[in-house]
């Protein structure tokens, strides 16, 4: 009876949860190495195919959030508000008007010396950048917390610790430097997040990649 109960199992695992078919085909199979290979693309290839007719490509690749589900500028505010409320209450950071898009571009002032630009495309949000001076130190707290924000808002799956990494990247941690010229990236899932400086002027930069 063990005999048959094994290749069922195995069979059964490879199609409803393939990492573990291929741990219990590599510990347990019988069969050649041929017949493994073979068994195991037919397995995987049901699998994915019934994933896709039934509309649960998420399942496979795992979910997308934020960013990689494609926003547009009023999804993108309603959630940016959501990530201002939870993470800087007492910032004051929301964005509270509606972002109309004109020519494939809208634009938000926090300050004369932060704005939020984004370009759209179609309907859908392509990309999104913070144009900052910031002359004194609560003005570079200030562009930070917009920042944070916007990680948070693109990145939603990133914890405290995550998001510092991408401050980390970009040479960005403590404070905004607007000394000299440098260009840094990073990129989390499928946003490219880059700075770009000169001449006291700071460019962040959030991208499909």
């Amino acid at each position: 009876m063990t005999t048959y109960i094994k290749p069922a199992v195995m069979i059964t695992l490879l199609i409803f949860i393939p990492p573990l078919g291929l741990i219990f085909m590599y510990k347990y199979s019988t069969f050649d190495k041929k017949t493994n290979f073979v068994l195991a693309a037919v397995c995987i290839a049901f699998f994915v195919y019934a994933n896709i007719t039934a509309g649960n490509v998420e399942n496979i690749f795992g979910s997308s959030k934020g960013f990689e589900q494609s926003l547009t500028p009023e999804e993108f505010r309603e959630k940016f508000n959501a990530s201002a409320k939870k993470l800087a209450p007492n910032l004051g950071l929301t964005i509270e008007e509606p972002l109309t898009v004109d020519d494939k571009n809208f634009r938000h002032e926090f300050t004369d010396k932060l704005e939020l630009v984004g370009t759209v495309e179609g309907e859908q949000i392509i990309e999104l950048k913070i144009f900052t001076e910031p002359k004194t130190k609560d003005e570079s707290f200030q562009t930070i917390n917009v920042l944070g924000l916007l990680i948070a808002t693109l990145n939603p799956e990133l914890d405290v610790d995550d998001r510092s990494e991408v401050f980390r990247d970009l040479r960005m941690l403590k404070e905004v430097s607007t000394e000299g010229s440098y260009d840094w990236e990073t990129t989390r899932g499928r946003v490219k997040y880059s700075v770009h400086a000169d001449k006291g002027k700071v460019i962040f930069a959030a991208k499909l990649s």
